[in-house]
């Protein structure tokens, strides 16, 4: 029982496991199949049983014929009736031994064999009980009690309960019917009908019977669920073995198992296909050596074993290999090795795909990218390719140069990772709005470049969708429009440098014309000499400006076009004055000139330097009130010339003061909003161009003094 047991759980386990199933065999199915196997089991021992009890009878009958001839001593206490008529109880028997035998070929035995046992059962056993209570007294057959029951036990040992009915019918009638008629034995010595011996006797004999019969019978049922849940097992066996070798049959992949000596073991008809084979046992003959035979490269069967046993597995292990036909193709193998108990390597079992066409699709697409990328390269802007996360992942060189990185650099990183902070925040938000809206961008933004410098740019940006049509990223193109801003800015300073810078000679002459001609409209006018000298100068003045303009524009430079020569501050200084001489004295403006004529010489443009004087005392007379006084003075400190141009006007608001030197820094001519135009603008770029430093301040007492510095002659 145990090792019944142990088996099926074994089995359960392993069906469980190995062979899952949408219908489980239960308890309730096995018990009535178990019912039905009994019931068939005592219609069939039923019928060698009522066999076997005919022909006891039927000795037993010879017997009593033989003893109404030839009475015999053993019969010679019992009643005379008992010897005279026991042969019509015997034929009563007889006829009912053959009519249970008859009823069990009909369909009612066949349905009911434990209604048949039953009579045939009680037919032997009561029929003489009841024969000899209408004779008047009763008799103990325990022998024929005896072969009774026991052959019942021993031919028919199923559905004890039967059994049990059996004895108890044929004890009842013996005990009870005797009992209450009030019945004896036919023997004088012994009157009594039971004593404790036959009633010990009776009970042990009928509960070996049933006791034998259960046992028998729950051996019998163990025996028929194991069996069953055996059967049930092959059956789903079976079946799985037909799904699976219908899989293994009609798989589209190759399968296959191969020994470590290199032979295949076992494929199915989807490798023989791919290996260019008719059938699987072409291939199982024709390679004894897969290292060699299969393998465009012999080394990769020793690659394949040793990632198998370094790992226990491989996937996606891609070779080429030879077919049939002698052309190459590419597979994909993925397989591990199959070990016994102790660990002993059995041999290789896995899958294998024929991967021609996506690694020929590969290669296309990796021509068309590898062109692509070099169409891209191409491009003199640079183009970056960002993820939806924000991640670079592509660019082209022009990129790679423009930020001074490489490609290994730039990918994977974020605009955070490469950009100053403002800037790349800048960025991301603006990449923030274009996915959120798709479509095109297009922006202007500065860009720090590899000589870490920014650098004006056009962004010029679209996103892209994957194949899904779920959003890809962003491609962006980089315009640097640096040059363009410089024209531009050069350009503007021309035009307003054309004219500002013109405007005070212009004024100054015409001022000289119009005193002149107010003299009187009826004398003859009488220029001295002087006068026409000063407006030749102021003329040749206006055209060395213009002459230096149209070189610094057509040349594109970014400061000014400079003349350098040795040149002395104090006459520069004397030239600015009397050019400037109708607007200081129309301002009614004092001009104290303290620079001395032995200063050291500055190599520098004249003309430049004249604009700047210019433009300073220009502008303190033009931003301050009449009786304004101004003093020009110009000291050497080591290798420099420090120059002031003070005045005692109304001084200067100092949150303007880093405002002055930038273009169109425009205002009112109050001092107190200090927006002094172009001018300052022009002077810074001039003294820069120079190699000093310009700069302004607010005197102690009053008014603003504005300084620069220029390198002495040999030292810039």
């Amino acid at each position: 029982m145990a090792i019944i047991q142990t088996v099926l759980e074994t089995i359960r386990k392993w069906q469980t496991k190995v062979i899952p199933s949408d219908k489980k065999l239960t308890p309730v199915d096995i018990t009535s199949e178990y019912q039905n196997w009994r019931n068939s089991f005592l219609w069939q021992r039923l019928n060698l049983w009522l066999c076997l009890a005919l022909i006891c009878v039927f000795t037993f009958s010879l017997r009593d014929i033989y003893n109404f001839f030839f009475p015999l001593k053993e019969f010679q206490n019992l009643p005379e009736v008992l010897r005279t008529q026991v042969l019509v109880m015997d034929v009563f028997m007889l006829l009912s031994l053959a009519i249970c035998l008859a009823l069990r070929q009909t369909k009612i035995g066949r349905s009911y064999p434990g209604i048949l046992f039953l009579i045939s059962s009680w037919s032997i056993g009561l029929l003489p009980q009841i024969f000899t209570t209408f004779k008047g007294f009763a008799l103990p057959d325990t022998l024929a009690w005896s072969l009774l029951f026991l052959s019942q036990a021993t031919f028919i040992p199923v559905r004890w309960v039967l059994h049990f009915l059996s004895q108890l019918g044929l004890l009842s009638y013996y005990f009870g019917v005797n009992t209450v008629l009030g019945l004896q034995l036919p023997l004088p010595e012994y009157p009594e009908i039971y004593n404790v011996t036959l009633i010990l006797y009776l009970f042990w004999l009928c509960a070996i019977c049933d006791i034998s019969v259960y046992l028998y019978d729950r051996l019998q049922r163990s025996e028929f669920y194991a069996r069953k849940e055996l059967e049930f097992a092959y059956q789903k066996l079976r079946v799985a073995e037909a799904k699976y070798r219908s899989i293994f049959e009609n798989a589209i992949e190759g399968i296959f198992q191969s020994s470590p000596e290199g032979r295949y073991l076992t494929v199915n008809p989807a490798l023989a296909r791919i290996y260019g084979y008719s059938s699987p046992e072409e291939v199982i003959a024709n390679f004894t050596d897969i290292e060699h035979q299969l393998y465009v490269n012999p080394r990769r069967r020793g690659e394949f074993v040793r990632l198998i046993e370094q790992y226990g597995s491989i996937s996606e292990f891609e070779s080429q290999i030879y077919r049939r036909d002698g052309s190459v193709v590419w597979i994909s193998e993925k397989a591990y090795a199959v070990r016994d108990e102790k660990g002993k390597l059995l041999y290789y079992e896995g899958l294998i795909e024929d991967i021609t066409k996506r690694k020929q699709a590969e290669a296309a697409l990796q021509e068309q990218l590898d062109f692509l990328q070099v169409l891209i390269d191409t491009i003199p802007a640079p183009v970056f390719y960002q993820n939806t996360q924000g991640l670079y992942i592509g660019c082209n060189k022009a990129f790679e140069e423009a930020l001074g990185l490489t490609k290994q650099q730039i990918l994977g990183k974020s605009v955070y990772d490469l950009a100053p902070t403002e800037l790349a925040e800048q960025y991301h938000q603006a990449d923030i709005a274009l996915f959120a809206q798709h479509g095109v961008q297009s922006y202007e933004s500065s860009l720090v470049y590899k000589d870490g410098k920014k650098h004006d740019v056009i962004f010029y940006k679209a996103t892209f969708s994957k194949a899904d049509g779920a959003l890809g990223g962003l491609v962006g193109v980089i315009l640097d429009i640096s040059d363009r801003k410089r024209t531009e800015e050069a350009l503007r300073v021309f035009f307003h440098a054309v004219s500002h810078d013109l405007r005070n000679p212009v004024l100054g002459t015409l001022m000289v014309l119009k005193n002149l001609l107010s003299r009187s409209q009826q004398q003859e006018i009488t220029i001295p000499r002087t006068i026409l000298e000063r407006m030749v100068q102021s003329s040749q003045r206006q055209l060395n400006l213009i002459n230096s303009l149209m070189e610094a524009h057509a040349s594109e430079v970014k400061g000014v076009s400079l003349q350098l020569q040795p040149v002395k501050l104090h006459a520069v200084v004397e030239e600015a004055l009397a050019e400037l001489q109708p607007i200081i004295a129309e301002n009614q403006a004092t001009l104290i000139n303290l620079v001395k004529e032995d200063l050291p010489s500055v190599n520098a443009d004249p003309t430049q330097l004249w604009r700047v004087f210019s433009n300073l005392i220009t502008n303190a007379v033009k931003h301050n009130p009449p009786g304004l006084h101004i003093i020009i003075n110009a000291t050497q400190q080591k290798d420099k010339i420090y120059c002031t141009v003070c005045d005692n006007g109304v001084g200067l608001n100092l949150q303007h003061s880093e405002k002055l030197f930038e273009l169109y820094f425009w205002g009112t001519n109050n001092r107190s909003s200090v927006s002094l135009g172009l001018g300052l603008y022009l002077c810074k770029r001039i003294i820069n161009a120079h190699g000093g430093e310009i700069g302004v301040k607010n005197n102690p007492t009053a008014g603003v003094t504005f300084w620069f510095t220029l390198p002495v002659q040999g030292q810039e």
